[in-house]
């Protein structure tokens, strides 16, 4: 076991420079022209996460896709021996946390995993291996049903089909006449596994299975800037993609239409990474540059024409999209609920919108009666009248401060070098948040 390096469970991968480039490849699953997968590249992709961030659900779903594609039976066991665990052992901070995603990403693996198996013919000697992956996938529906998500699952569908090839395997072996149905999923020797294996072990207080994960043979490191590149290209394309979505949804599953507008959006690389790819990858940021160069050109222009209400627009379409997809779902209904009053509730008070006018529209009634008086010989006006009407303007520009005045003090505090705190800059982006959000409720009904 000294020989082995242990994996832990993981967080949030998604500011990760592997998870964006892995995306991106899995990405061609639903692309209109149907490219190649790389499944080596996406099991290497996954075993780099593993290491960097641990087993999370998300990546373990597609660390198991790639791993039947590449070596079979086998290659599903061990990815379903990575999830069995995962479910049973750390259901309650498993990422993602929300239980809806956790569904999703095990019903999309439910519909690849059926979509492989139409594809590929199994033969007599496959059976001991079809009865494992069955027993991982029943052991999996038990955890699913005790939490009432089995049947939304799709899981139950997979093992039923592995059962009945099953049954059909062991009659056809009976019976010589019949030919056999398959052929192995990988020849033999197709995939070796070479290096120290990686290790999961659930983190729990009672004993748990240790899952075994074998490494493809040793090679160079991917490098990291593919990740970069499919992430630019991802966001540049991405709103192109929806315009032709009838094309992607004639190919995809309605699922898959689904989860395609829920995308997350990839991060830059953080600082560590920039500075490991600018030490690490000389030529290919030379011969690349240009090239590389144009492309981020064409993403910050895309960026700079977005407009500023983008969030709350994409976020209203995608609440629209569930009001229709599930009209009477409660968890559908709490979802819209609870956008509509964050909306709402972060939004600048409507009582605070009329102070600038108010304090303009008395400051000119000021000015007015002040040349009524000059005009009339004889009238004056008290200091006391001059008072009150000084103070009422002062309390209509006090009611909600001007951004432009939250610019202006935090320029100047810059300027005399005196410390800025995360909580002032807090307090600015809030106001900044409550504007558009009063924005985009005004202007929701014309978008």
């Amino acid at each position: 076991m000294s020989n082995n390096r242990q994996l832990r469970t993981g967080g949030d991968p998604r500011t990760l420079a592997d998870y964006a480039a892995l995306h991106q490849e899995l990405s061609k699953l639903t692309h209109p022209a149907r490219p190649d997968v790389n499944w080596k590249k996406i099991e290497r992709l996954s075993l780099s996460l593993f290491q960097q961030n641990g087993i999370e659900l998300q990546t373990a779903s597609w660390f198991t896709q790639a791993r039947m594609h590449l070596t079979g039976l086998s290659g599903l066991c061990e990815g379903l021996g990575i999830i069995e665990a995962l479910l049973s052992r750390q259901w309650a901070g498993l990422w993602p946390l929300a239980v809806h995603a956790r569904v999703e990403i095990l019903s999309s693996l439910s519909q690849r995993l059926q979509q492989r198996f139409r594809s590929i013919r199994l033969e007599y000697h496959d059976l001991p291996q079809v009865y494992h992956a069955e027993k991982l996938l029943n052991s999996l529906c038990d955890i699913l049903q005790r939490l009432e998500l089995k049947n939304v699952s799709q899981l139950g569908e997979v093992s039923a089909y592995l059962h009945n090839a099953a049954m059909r395997l062991e009659n056809n072996h009976a019976d010589p006449a019949v030919p056999a149905v398959l052929q192995a999923v990988a020849k033999k020797g197709e995939v070796e596994d070479h290096g120290q294996p990686w290790i999961y072990m659930p983190q729990t207080a009672t004993e748990a299975p240790v899952i075994i994960i074998s490494p493809e043979p040793t090679a160079k490191p991917l490098l990291q800037w593919w990740g970069f590149v499919a992430g630019i290209i991802f966001t540049v394309t991405f709103f192109g993609a929806i315009t032709a979505g009838a094309k992607v949804f004639f190919h995809s599953s309605a699922e898959e239409q689904v989860l395609a507008t829920l995308q997350a959006l990839p991060a830059p690389l953080n600082p560590q990474s920039l500075e490991s790819m600018r030490i690490n990858n000389v030529g290919m940021l030379k011969k690349q540059g240009p090239e590389l160069i144009a492309i981020t050109r064409k993403h910050i222009n895309y960026l700079a024409d977005l407009s500023p209400l983008w969030p709350q627009d994409r976020a209203n379409k995608l609440v629209h999209q569930v009001k229709v997809l599930w009209p009477e779902d409660p968890e559908a209904l709490s979802l819209i609920k609870d956008w509509t009053q964050q909306l709402k509730a972060n939004a600048i008070p409507t009582e605070n919108l009329p102070g600038w006018h108010s304090a303009n529209l008395q400051l000119q009634k000021l000015a007015d009666k002040l040349n009524e008086l000059d005009e009339e010989r004889g009238h004056y006006m008290t200091v006391s009248q001059l008072k009150t009407s000084v103070f009422a303007i002062q309390q209509a520009l006090n009611r909600a401060i001007p951004v432009e005045e939250s610019l202006r003090k935090l320029d100047e505090d810059k300027q005399a070098n005196k410390e800025i705190t995360p909580q002032r800059l807090a307090q600015l982006d809030n106001q900044f948040r409550q504007l558009l959000n009063r924005y985009g409720l005004m202007v929701a009904d014309f978008l």
